[in-house]
């Protein structure tokens, strides 16, 4: 019996994301093979270009921003930032949020009535000015898309003198790539968390982090037919990440870590841990 944890989706891939992105978690690795035939010199030269391009756009949070009523707000996104989002919450009356000065003046990046919610996308890069006009308290999360590989420390607590590493094991491949080690840990609070490190794996959105009872599954059906939670949304297909697990997770029952394409449903990479 399959047991799993709903994980809400992001928003529709834009056409920027789409020619970033590929063919989706279908996409080839073959396109990634670099040409036999071209100069070593090149490669160099291509190196850091190389690894951008294989690393999936992802959204990471730029800051919260709350208030009670009209507000103007400074933020600041990443230069190389794909695009960039503000989802709000508002409780009275309507919201409006622009960008200041407003790149089509008059006409607000988005709006709605409150009590609600609502999202808008834009693509300025640098220091940005927000105006918010609302009645009530309001709260807006600005997120940027980037495409850089993540680079997380460890968790406080994982360095912590009462933590302790309970297994690990390294990344092999199923049905594409994968690199890197899995980590699990336990915090002094007694809560379950996975590391990655030196993680990569083929460039995709749409891959999920399972928790799996399978020691070591080789296959897709292996993997689909073993008992596995999906607990979270990869944050990146390469660098450092952390991750703290479900509350009832069970060490015991954590036989190995699967990343998961879940629109075509195949198994990307696995880690035994031990």
């Amino acid at each position: 019996m399959r047991r799993a944890v709903r994980i809400s989706r992001l928003g529709a891939a834009s056409a920027v994301l789409a020619a970033l992105a590929g063919s989706g978690c279908g996409g080839d690795d073959a396109s990634e093979r670099s040409d036999p035939f071209e100069a070593v010199e090149q490669n160099e030269r291509d190196a850091t270009k190389r690894v951008r391009a294989e690393t999936a756009p992802r959204w990471e949070r730029v800051t919260t921003l709350r208030g009670s009523g009209d507000a103007t707000e400074t933020i600041r996104i990443q230069s190389d930032a794909v695009q960039w989002r503000v989802r709000w919450r508002c409780s009275k009356g309507r919201f409006a949020v622009s960008q200041t000065p407003a790149p089509d003046e008059g006409n607000p990046l988005g709006s709605g009535r409150c009590p609600g919610e609502g999202e808008a996308e834009a693509i300025d890069t640098g220091e940005l000015e927000l105006s918010v006009k609302t009645e009530g308290r309001w709260r807006a999360v600005v997120e940027q898309q980037v495409t850089d590989p993540v680079a997380e420390p460890p968790l406080p607590g994982m360095k912590a003198k009462d933590a302790e590493v309970l297994a690990e094991g390294r990344f092999y491949d199923i049905e594409r790539r994968g690199a890197g080690t899995a980590v699990l840990h336990e915090l002094p609070n007694g809560r379950l968390a996975l590391r990655l490190e030196g993680f990569s794996t083929s460039n995709n959105t749409d891959l999920f982090v399972w928790l799996s009872e399978a020691a070591r599954p080789r296959t897709t059906k292996q993997a689909l037919r073993s008992e596995h939670t999906e607990f979270a949304l990869l944050k990146s297909t390469i660098g450092d990440q952390n991750y703290l697990l479900p509350k009832d997770a069970d060490a015991e029952e954590i036989r190995s870590i699967v990343i998961w394409c879940e629109p075509i449903r195949i198994a990307y990479t696995a880690a035994s841990l031990r």
